[in-house]
């Protein structure tokens, strides 16, 4: 018998070559078009000054930085051009790196300019930057970018001429500086030892006048260095001496007890405000006296950093009406605990006692510019009466005013009280010249400050 087979339905398979080679094409192109996109890439490079420049003064620093994020940056360019004088600060290339990063996305330089060493005049100067990139753009010439800043050259400081000025100082004490200056200048004052008393102008009426409130610390030994400086807007310094002379003071000495029953009441206080407070009460009363009077300080002065720039007090300042002092400015104490020394500080104020919640006044015309609670001070006021003159007012039980409030000479602040480090009811009383503690009793005499913190027409 013989079997006969049919045809084979079986389909033969058929590898799709086709497909694939379309598929390779497709990826080809796309990589192809990355790639050439990469290489022929648009983006111009970025041209930075870390500051904006106006001027340039007698030496300069010019803080330039170029930035490219395609291929990488090729070349870098700065110069100085003053008609047709140019003057190359900065030429910088960079060799190709590799295929398609070929040169670095950045570059940052500080450029050292002085422009009589580079024989440029004083006036008008044009600087510019340029930078290329490693594109295949413009012919395989690259992204160009320039740009150019038109600057002023000015190596000449300005001229200070010194005018009515406070001639000696106590420690503690405060003074007033006339002087002129015959350009727009930025920063100028008075530096004593080191320390900046910042200047102002005297008045719209006069221009180029300027005055400045200056101060010596209450443990100043000597003088020795008293300068008005001033600096123009390109940088120049110029610096005249100050005659300025120390005149010695003895302040008195005072001893404090401090008692189990003041400690007890007090030291709570504290520990509500610092809760990082340990030990006995004697030793968080030590740590209040040194640390936090000392922290208490720096607000303070920190708070002084910032002031009106006009005049806004006028006339001798109001003491606390109908008050007996109980403690003066520089008082040297000791305070004692069980009839033995453990600790000594220096007063900065005057302490004022009348009658209990007492109401306090301003002592003179200005601007409220703290309202809290403030250390060893407790509830404490301070106006800023401008261009660097202060008063502080401590140790109140409630406040009438806020922060930003305007307030003239006698306007109510608040009552006396026993917040802070107080043993009873009174004002701490405090003038404060740019930060600076000194003695409120010159300011309280009217012929004194009429003759010598009152600015002359």
């Amino acid at each position: 018998m013989t079997l006969e087979h049919g045809p084979d339905k079986r389909k033969k398979t058929v590898f799709p070559w086709r497909l694939l080679l379309g598929l390779a094409l497709v990826v080809m192109l796309v990589m192809s078009g990355l790639v050439l996109s990469r290489l022929y890439e648009s983006e111009m490079p970025r041209l930075i000054l870390d500051e904006e420049i106006s001027r340039l003064g007698l030496n300069n620093e010019i803080k330039f930085s170029a930035v490219d994020e395609g291929r990488g940056l090729q070349a870098v360019e700065v110069l100085l051009r003053q008609g047709s004088l140019e003057v190359e600060l900065l030429a910088q290339s960079f060799p190709r790196q590799g295929w398609l990063q070929a040169g670095p996305a950045s570059f940052d330089e500080v450029i050292a300019v002085a422009p009589r060493e580079l024989a440029l005049a004083d006036g008008q100067v044009e600087l510019v930057l340029r930078a290329e990139d490693y594109s295949w753009r413009n012919w395989l010439a690259g992204n160009h970018r320039e740009k150019v800043l038109p600057l002023l050259i000015d190596t000449r400081p300005p001229v200070i001429d010194i005018g009515a000025a406070t001639s000696y100082l106590r420690p503690g004490g405060s003074g007033l500086v006339h002087y002129t200056l015959n350009e727009e200048v930025g920063r100028h004052g008075v530096l004593i030892n080191g320390f900046f008393h910042p200047g102002f102008p005297h008045s719209p009426e006069r221009p180029g006048k300027f005055i400045a409130y200056i101060a010596l610390p209450h443990d100043a030994q000597a003088i020795n260095e008293a300068q008005v400086i001033a600096e123009d807007l390109a940088g120049n310094r110029a610096r005249a001496g100050l005659i300025l002379n120390l005149r010695r003071t003895n302040f008195p000495s005072d001893r404090i007890d401090i008692s189990d029953n003041f400690l007890k009441t007090k030291m709570p206080e504290f520990a509500a405000v610092y809760p990082g407070m340990s030990g006995s009460y004697l030793e968080q009363f030590l740590f209040v006296n040194r640390e936090v009077r000392a922290l208490s300080n720096r607000q303070i002065m920190e708070i002084c950093r910032s002031t009106h720039p006009g005049r806004l007090w006028d006339g001798a300042f109001l003491r606390m009406a109908r008050s007996s002092q109980l403690g003066g400015f520089g008082d040297q104490r000791s305070y004692f605990f069980a009839d033995r020394q453990i600790d000594e500080q220096v007063h900065l104020g005057l302490d004022l006692a009348s009658v209990r919640q007492a109401d306090i006044q301003a002592a003179n015309h200005g601007i409220v510019v703290f309202v809290d609670y403030l250390g060893i001070y407790g509830n404490t006021v301070i106006i800023d009466h401008g261009q660097g003159v202060f008063s502080l007012y401590a140790h109140l039980s409630r406040f009438t005013v806020a922060v930003g409030d305007p307030v003239n000479r006698g306007d109510i602040l608040g009552s006396s009280g026993v917040s802070g480090l107080a043993g009873g009811d009174h004002l701490h009383f405090s003038m404060m010249v740019n930060g600076v503690f000194v003695t409120p009793f010159e300011w309280f005499d009217r012929s004194w400050v009429l003759q010598q913190l009152t600015p002359r027409p």
